[in-house]
């Protein structure tokens, strides 16, 4: 009787440390993004010349947030529990494509009066499991005055090098900063191009 009290009572003690033991701590990440680390460069001096182009909206799915997203396919996605980005990918976005258009000949960063603007939707931040690459994909819709001058999707996918959380935001820096410099010189080319309504005046 006494043996099978003891069992009980360490098959008590064994849940209960199970349902009570502490959650490991969530690990955060920044984007290893050369352009990121120029946007944080306070001593850069911002663009003095080509046309101003201000980035108006940056949107992004709502899973999109602070923990970093695993997609299996098509249709299955899941987010991590303890890997975390430090920002939203919205932010790490904005800064990036505002210091790309700034390195891009021919455009710059513009303020709130700037008549050609940027929207855009952050399609995929995520790690790619099957390829196991970072993928990053972002609708782009370019606006000067009423006319939409550039509607297109831009999308850089990455290798990963390692499994563990550091190997992933690396990765994801790189792809970022390849999206955005196809962005901005996009961007460039299109308002360096007539406009529809001055092709049809000549």
């Amino acid at each position: 009787m006494a043996a099978r009290t003891l069992l009980v009572v360490a098959a008590i003690v064994g849940l209960g440390g199970c349902l009570f033991r502490t959650a490991e701590p969530p690990r955060f990440y920044r984007p290893a993004s050369i352009t990121l680390d120029a946007a944080d460069d306070d001593d850069a001096p911002p663009a003095a010349t080509g046309v101003a182009v201000r980035v108006k909206s940056v949107r992004s799915a709502p899973f999109l947030r602070e923990r970093m997203v695993w997609r299996a396919s098509g249709v299955e996605y899941g987010l991590y529990e303890q890997r975390r980005w430090f920002e939203l990918p919205s932010r790490y976005v904005r800064r990036a494509l505002g210091t790309a258009l700034d390195d891009t000949p021919g455009v710059r960063l513009g303020d709130a009066t700037a008549p050609a603007r940027l929207d855009v939707e952050i399609l995929a931040f995520d790690e790619v499991l099957t390829a196991h690459h970072a993928h990053v994909v972002l609708a782009v819709k370019l606006r000067n005055g009423a006319e939409t001058r550039l509607e297109r999707t831009f999308a850089a996918e990455v290798p990963i090098a390692g499994d563990d959380g550091t190997a992933v935001a690396q990765a994801m820096g790189r792809a970022l900063d390849q999206v955005v410099k196809e962005v901005a010189s996009a961007a460039a080319r299109t308002l360096a191009a007539p406009a529809a309504g001055a092709r049809r005046k000549k």
